[in-house]
Order: C-alpha cells, then structure tokens, then sequence
C-alpha cells in the first residue's frame, strides 16, 4: 500500500516565484529551487557548497521545454553545488530560467554518488523523453556496491517527487509501461483509451492510432500508424513537430517510434491526420463511441448523480 508523504517547502523570500527549499521527512536530501535571476542570493549558504546534483531548466526557440543534468564536486577554494551552477551563467548559449540543485542535509555525498546519479538521473530524462535533454554524453556511472546502488536508487525516488512538487515532471512516465493489460484495474475515464483508424490519402495504407487520455492531457502511443503528409490546413506548430520527428527518427514512414504527448485531444488528432481536425469528433473508444459523446455521457451522468 503507498503511503503518504509529508513535503516541506519554505519559501526563502516569502514569495512563490523566489526560491524554495524543499525537504520530506525520513529523507536525508535537500533540494533548493532558484531562479536564474536569485543564484547570486544564495552563495552564502554552506550546504549549496557541498557535493550534489543540479538540473538546469528552460526553453528553446521552438518552445520546447529542456533539461540540462550535471554534477557538482567540492572545489579546492571550498564552492562546489552552486559554484558550478553559476559557472552556467559565463557560457554563451543562456538558455535555462531556473536552476533545482540537489544535496543532503548530512553532507554525504561524495564523488563515486554523484557519478551515478547524474549517470541515472541523465538516462530516466532520456527514457521518460518529457524535456529535451541537453547533455551530449551519457556520463560515466562509475563503480559502486550493490548496497551503496540500493542506497543511491531510493534517494533517486524520492529526488524523482521532489522534483514533480517543484513543478518538474521530467523524471515521470506519462503512461505505464510493460504493464500486461489484463492486470491493469479499469480505466478511469480520464485515462481511457482511445482510437483513430482510416485510410490514408496515400494508397495501401491505414491511419490507426492509439492513443491513451490521462490527467494531464493525451498521450498518441508509440506504434501508431499516421498520415505521411501535411494538409495545407493543418498547424504550423504541428507540422513542424512532425518534421522534426521524421528529422529525429522518431517517426519512421509514419509509424512512431515514441509516444508524443499534447495538452489538447485536437492537437493529437492533428498530428495523427496531418490536417486540421477535431479532437473531440474524431477520438473514439474501442466501442466506436465519439470522444465528444462519452464527455457528453460523463457530465450528464454527474448532473444527475448529484
């Protein structure tokens, strides 16, 4: 049975956009979210010259979100987490607003826990692929027990909620994965699955879709068949995420290789039929039932219900 957990977030400077601490009980980490523009305020705090792990958060030109992973050792001048972190700042390409360093409040870390956890925490955000992410090599892991590596992954879990509090979902799956359909408990309805199929204009081919709805938005599932052309109707921005799918290897003539993820069920039928479309009319249930008539179902249910 999951428990539940207690999140302590002080807000340093009394504000919601300045920096926040964050601890949980039972857990020896220590996390600290701070703004690009308050790195300067904390350089006098001696736990963000420990050892530890930081993650540099942003936007690029195409308004996707990005995630750059680093690790932080004590320097002979005594800095280490946030000296690094302000090293970021000299660099040309200025790219991330917010910076989440991570450490423990018994200083503990040392340079054979850091390796690894930016080795592991740099392959989850490749894995989990909610943010572009910015390392070009995948670092070295280095050696560590198997007592120490049990140790290591559950600091790992808890760092992974930590940071969702923090308003980053960059380290959690969108949907389940390798999980047997026949174990799984009914859908929700705000987690149900949902299917587009029909021929496409390119002879000898079929549409077919899947796509699942969780609480967040719409997640078009990898495996999916989709339309190999752009109508002249369809979104710029869509148009070019496929683009750049293609570009990517993330869709290979018209079948994806990843699931993509969108806010809205239209921006999913869009980039699944490469034209315009609507998402409510054109997402339907195994049952054929349109996406628009299950909402309509749903409410009219509640109403009376209530």
């Amino acid at each position: 049975m999951t428990t539940g957990k207690n999140f302590n977030l002080f807000l340093m400077d009394g504000t919601v956009t300045g920096r926040i601490k964050c601890t949980l009980a039972n857990w020896t980490g220590l996390a600290y979210k701070i703004p690009r523009t308050h790195l300067a305020q904390s350089k006098e705090r001696a736990d963000l010259k420990q050892c530890g792990i930081y993650f540099l958060f942003g936007k690029n030109n195409a308004n996707e979100e990005e995630i750059y992973i680093g690790q932080a050792r004590i320097r002979k001048n005594g800095e280490g987490l946030l000296f690094r972190v302000g090293e970021h700042l000299r660099e040309k390409e200025r790219y991330f607003s917010e910076a989440i360093l991570l450490t423990t409040q018994n200083n503990s870390f040392g340079p054979t826990e850091i390796s690894y956890l930016e080795h592991r925490f740099t392959n989850l955000a490749i894995a989990t692929a909610r943010y572009r992410v910015r390392n070009a090599n995948d670092p070295n892991p280095g050696y560590v027990t198997e007592e120490k590596k049990i140790e290591l992954e559950e600091f790992i879990a808890y760092s992974k909620m930590v940071l969702y509090v923090l308003g980053h979902k960059a380290f959690v799956q969108s949907v389940e994965r390798h999980v047997p359909a026949s174990v799984l408990a009914p859908a929700a309805p705000a987690e149900m699955m949902l299917y587009i199929s029909r021929k496409s204009r390119k002879p000898g081919r079929v549409i077919a879709a899947q796509c699942r709805r969780t609480s967040e938005g719409f997640v078009v599932l990898a495996g999916s068949m989709i339309a190999t052309t752009d109508s002249l109707s369809n979104d710029e921005t869509i148009k070019n995420l496929r683009l750049k799918g293609i570009a990517n290897g993330d869709i290979v003539d018209g079948c994806l290789q990843k699931e993509y993820f969108f806010k809205k069920s239209s921006a999913a039928a869009s980039f699944v039929l490469g034209s315009s479309s609507s998402g409510p009319r054109e997402w339907k249930t195994a049952d054929g039932t349109t996406l628009k008539a299950w909402d309509e179902a749903e409410a009219a249910g509640s109403a009376d219900r209530g």
